[in-house]
C-alpha cells in the first residue's frame, strides 16, 4: 500500500522537472535581445546603449491552439452571417463579429475577395489584440510589466470573457525601459518606435499566413486554410493612439480636427463624409513626404512620426477601424465620472449631492454611498456602474431641466453601448441618444461649467455605432477583460517569482500552468464520467413559475413559527389578517383556516428569482434578490441591522407583457411567508404595500413616478408567480434634499418616488423596449 500511493518525485526540482517533460501545454516562449541606440555620449565619449528583453510567442501558433481546442469544438464559427429579426429583412441583428460587417465584406463579398485576393473556401480567422501597461509591486516599489494578450473571433465573446475558459492567450511582454541613453526631447518619440518595433517583431508570422494563409486542424477535425488576420486592437485611449501613430489630442480614428471634437460628426463632415475615416495607405504616405522634406510630423492630421508601424506590414488590416470602443475607460469612467458628474456636482454643489447619495432607499444590486461621493479617493469600475444606477433620479430637480435632459441622454447612451446585442432599431436608439446630449449640452455652458467640449473621450463615443455594424457589439471589446487578465497571466507569476529578473520567471511559471492544465484537461477526457452531485442545503428550486422563470427560497424559514402578532408588530403588516383573508377566500375557498393574532407561520428573509433573458439580452441567468427582514436592534457590540423591505413589479391586471410597464404594479415586500403544511398551495406568498399605478414618464428624467397608497385596500396578500421582479425607487427630492431624509426611513418619509431604469440592462431594457 505504501508503495502504490508513494509520489513519483521526491523534491520541487524533481515535480518541476516532470512539468518541464510534459508534452502538453500552449506555444513557447521566444526571447530577443533588442539593442537600442542612444543619442548621448557616456564618460568615454561613446554613445550610450542599452539592452532590452522581448519575450514573446508565435501568433499563428497561438490560433492554431484556439483553433484547434476540443473545448471549443461546439462553439468555433468559420462562416460569417447576416442574421435579421424579420422576413422582410429590415431589422438586422449584430452581435458577433461573425454577424457584422467586415467580416461579411472581407470573406463572404465577391468584389472585395477578388480585390483582397483570398481563394474560394478560405477562412478567416479575426485576430483580436489586447495590450495594457500593469503595476506588478504592491505599496512600494515600481515593477511593471506590459503583457499583450490575443483572443480570436471566432470564439463568442461570452467565452472569451471567461477567464477560465482560457480562450486568451498571452502572447508576449513588451519591453519597459526609461530609455536613458536618449536626450529628454527625443526619449519619448524612441519609446513609440520601441514599441512599434516590438509589436513588429511578434506579429511578423502574420503576414505571410495573412496574406497566403495556413492549414490548421480545427476543433471540429476539418483542416482548412485559415488566414489570420488583425480585426480588432483592444486598448484604451492613450494606447489606441500609441497603436496608431496619432497625437493623443486628436482623434485615432478619423480626421476630425482637435476644435471640432465637441460636435456631431454629421457635422463636421457633412460636406465629404468620405474623408471620415484615417486610411492606412494615406498615413504611410504622410509620413514618406515627411522623412523626404525632413520636416517633423505633420499637425495638419496629427501623425506622430513612427517610421514604420507594426501594421503596415500586416494584410487586410485597416489599423485605425482595428480601434474598439472601451466601455470602461470611454464611458464609465470618462464621460460620466470625469465629465457628466463633475459637472452636475458643481451645479448641484457637493453637499447638496452628497446628501442624495446617502439618502437613497437600499437595494440589493445598488451599493449604498453612505458618506456621499465626494470623498471617495479609490474610484474603480463598480463604484462608476453603481453611481449610473441611480444618478438621473438623484439630480431631478438640482439640475436646470434641460441639463437634466442632457444626463439622462448620456446615461440611455450608456446603458445602450452595453447591449449585448443590437438590432438597427436599437442603434439608431442609441444614436439618438448621443444626437439628444448635442442638443441639451449648451446647458452646462449656460451654467458657466464648461466653455466647450473638446473631449477626446466625448468624441470617441461619435465612433460607437459604426463600430458595432462593423465588429460587433461593444461588449465583446471592453477593456475590462485585459484588466482582469493582468492577475492570471502577471500579477500571480509575479508573486512566485523572486522579483529579480522576473519577466522570465514569469513565462516559466506561466508554461508550467498551461502544462499542467492542459495535462488535467487530458486525463479528464479521458476519464469515465461522474454522476453531478447536486448541493440543496440552503436553498430549494421550486421549478417554473407562470412566466418561465425559478425561485429559489430557503429550505428553513429564517423566522420558523412565527406568531401574526409579531407579523403586525415587527414586519409592520397591520392588515396583515384581512389581506390573507381575502386572499384565501378569492384562491381557496374551501380553506377553513382561523386567523388569529396566535396563528403562527414559516417566515422567509429572502426570495431569489432566477430571470431568463429578454431581446437583446445575453444568455446570462441573472439572479434578483427580494429581502423582506425587520430591524435587528443593537446588541452589546453587535451593531443595530436596519430593517429591509424591497419593492417589487407585480402583476396587476390580464395585459401584462415581457417588457413595458403596461399590466404591472409596484408593492412594497413586507413579508414572505408560506401556509400552515395541512393546506395544499404550492407557491411562497408575500403580503405587500401598493403604491398608485404609474403615472407618466416625467419630464427630462423621463421615468414613472408612483405614490404609496393609503387606506383601506393598500396593502394585500399575493403569490410569489405574481412577481416579475424586484425594482428600485427613487425619492423625489425637489430642488434641496430634506437633510433628516436617510437610507433608512426615505421610502416612509418621501411621498414621491422615480421607478428606476437603471438598476441593470434587465430592467432598462424592460421599460425601454
Amino acid at each position: 500500500m505504501t508503495t502504490r500511493t508513494q509520489t513519483s518525485f521526491t523534491d520541487k526540482r524533481t515535480l518541476l522537472n516532470k512539468v518541464d517533460a510534459l508534452l502538453t501545454g500552449g506555444p513557447e516562449f521566444l526571447c530577443e535581445t533588442i539593442t537600442v541606440h542612444g543619442d548621448v555620449k557616456d564618460a568615454n565619449g561613446e554613445y550610450m546603449t542599452e539592452e532590452l528583453e522581448l519575450f514573446y510567442r508565435d501568433p499563428v501558433e497561438c490560433v492554431c491552439e484556439l483553433m484547434g481546442n476540443p473545448a471549443f469544438r461546439d462553439s468555433l464559427h468559420y462562416v460569417p452571417e447576416r442574421v435579421f429579426e424579420d422576413k422582410k429583412r429590415t431589422e438586422r441583428i449584430y452581435n458577433e463579429m461573425w454577424m457584422a460587417n467586415w467580416w461579411w465584406d472581407l470573406q463572404a463579398s465577391p468584389m472585395i475577395m477578388i480585390k483582397s485576393k483570398l481563394p474560394a473556401g478560405a477562412t478567416i480567422c479575426p485576430v483580436i489584440l489586447a495590450s495594457d501597461k500593469t503595476r506588478l509591486s504592491q505599496f512600494s516599489g515600481d515593477k511593471v510589466a506590459w503583457p499583450v494578450y490575443l483572443t480570436i473571433g471566432n470564439i463568442p465573446k461570452a467565452t472569451r470573457r471567461k477567464v477560465s475558459a482560457r480562450a486568451n492567450i498571452l502572447l508576449g511582454y513588451l519591453p519597459i525601459s526609461k530609455l536613458k541613453c536618449f536626450s529628454a526631447g527625443t526619449r519619448k518619440a524612441q519609446g513609440w518606435q520601441l514599441f512599434h518595433y516590438c509589436m513588429r517583431t511578434i506579429l511578423s508570422r502574420m503576414v505571410v499566413a495573412g496574406a497566403s494563409g495556413v492549414d490548421i486542424l480545427c476543433a471540429d477535425g476539418g483542416i482548412r486554410k485559415v488566414f489570420p488576420i488583425l480585426a480588432a486592437y483592444v486598448a484604451d485611449f492613450p494606447e489606441q493612439a500609441l497603436v496608431a501613430c496619432v497625437k493623443e489630442n486628436w482623434c485615432p480614428i478619423c480626421k476630425c480636427y482637435p476644435e471640432d471634437r465637441g460636435d456631431p460628426l454629421a457635422t463636421i463632415f457633412a460636406d465629404d463624409p468620405g474623408t471620415l475615416f484615417r486610411c492606412p495607405e494615406d498615413h504611410m504616405q504622410h509620413i514618406v513626404t515627411n522623412s523626404a522634406d525632413k520636416a517633423g510630423p505633420r499637425d495638419d492630421v496629427g501623425i506622430r512620426e513612427v517610421r514604420q508601424p507594426f501594421w503596415e506590414i500586416l494584410p487586410h488590416c485597416d489599423i485605425f477601424r482595428c480601434l474598439t470602443p472601451d466601455i470602461l475607460h470611454q464611458l464609465h469612467k470618462g464621460v460620466f465620472k470625469d465629465h457628466l458628474c463633475s459637472w452636475c456636482m458643481k451645479v448641484a454643489t457637493h453637499p447638496e449631492t452628497d446628501a442624495r447619495f446617502q439618502a437613497v432607499p437600499s437595494h440589493p444590486s445598488v451599493r449604498h454611498f453612505k458618506k456621499g461621493i465626494s470623498s471617495i479617493s479609490q474610484w474603480s469600475g463598480t463604484e462608476y456602474k453603481n453611481m449610473e444606477k441611480v444618478f438621473v433620479g438623484l439630480m431631478a430637480g438640482a439640475l436646470p431641466p434641460q441639463a437634466l435632459k442632457a444626463a439622462r441622454a448620456v446615461l440611455d447612451f450608456v446603458y445602450l453601448s452595453q447591449y449585448p446585442s443590437h438590432t438597427t432599431t436599437t442603434l439608431n436608439c442609441l444614436q439618438d441618444a448621443l444626437d439628444r446630449f448635442h442638443r441639451y449640452k449648451e446647458a452646462f455652458v449656460h451654467s458657466k461649467i464648461r466653455e466647450h467640449f473638446q473631449i477626446p473621450k466625448l468624441h470617441m463615443i461619435e465612433h460607437y455605432v459604426e463600430s458595432i455594424m462593423s465588429r460587433g457589439t461593444a461588449d465583446g471589446f471592453n477593456t475590462e477583460l485585459p484588466e482582469r487578465l493582468h492577475i492570471d497571466f502577471s500579477k500571480v507569476g509575479y508573486r512566485a517569482s523572486s522579483r529579480k529578473d522576473f519577466i522570465i520567471q514569469m513565462t516559466r511559471w506561466l508554461t508550467r500552468q498551461e502544462k499542467i492544465h492542459s495535462f488535467g484537461s487530458f486525463l479528464s477526457s479521458h476519464s469515465p464520467d461522474e454522476p453531478d452531485v447536486d448541493d440543496e442545503d440552503c436553498e430549494e428550486n421550486l421549478g417554473q413559475d407562470t412566466v418561465g422563470r425559478t425561485y429559489h427560497i430557503a429550505k428553513r424559514p429564517g423566522f420558523p413559527n412565527t406568531s401574526v402578532s409579531r407579523i403586525i408588530n415587527e414586519f409592520g403588516a397591520p392588515e396583515f389578517i384581512p389581506a390573507l383573508t381575502a386572499f384565501l377566500r378569492f384562491n381557496l375557498p374551501r380553506c377553513t383556516l382561523d386567523l388569529s393574532v396566535y396563528t403562527r407561520l414559516p417566515v422567509y428573509k429572502r426570495i431569489s428569482f432566477m430571470l431568463r433573458s429578454i431581446q437583446q439580452i445575453d444568455d446570462t441567468v441573472i439572479k434578483d434578490v427580494v429581502r423582506a427582514t425587520p430591524r435587528v436592534p443593537r446588541r452589546g457590540r453587535t451593531p443595530e441591522v436596519p430593517e429591509h423591505f424591497d419593492t417589487v413589479l407585480i402583476h396587476y391586471g390580464t395585459n401584462a407583457q415581457e417588457t413595458g410597464a403596461l399590466g404591472y404594479r409596484v408593492g412594497r415586500v413586507r413579508m414572505i411567508f408560506r401556509l400552515p403544511s395541512h393546506i395544499e398551495y404550492p407557491h411562497p406568498l408575500v403580503y405587500v404595500e401598493w403604491y398608485t399605478e404609474f403615472r407618466q414618464p416625467s419630464t427630462g428624467v423621463d421615468m414613472y413616478t408612483v405614490s404609496p397608497t393609503q387606506g383601506k385596500g393598500h396593502a394585500a396578500v399575493v403569490s410569489v408567480q405574481s412577481i416579475r421582479r424586484s425594482c428600485h425607487l427613487i425619492p423625489r427630492f425637489g430642488e434641496k434634499i430634506d437633510r433628516t431624509m436617510t437610507t433608512e426611513n426615505s421610502l416612509e418619509r418621501s411621498k414621491q418616488f422615480y421607478v428606476s431604469e437603471f438598476t441593470d440592462l434587465y430592467t432598462y431594457q424592460f421599460f425601454n423596449d
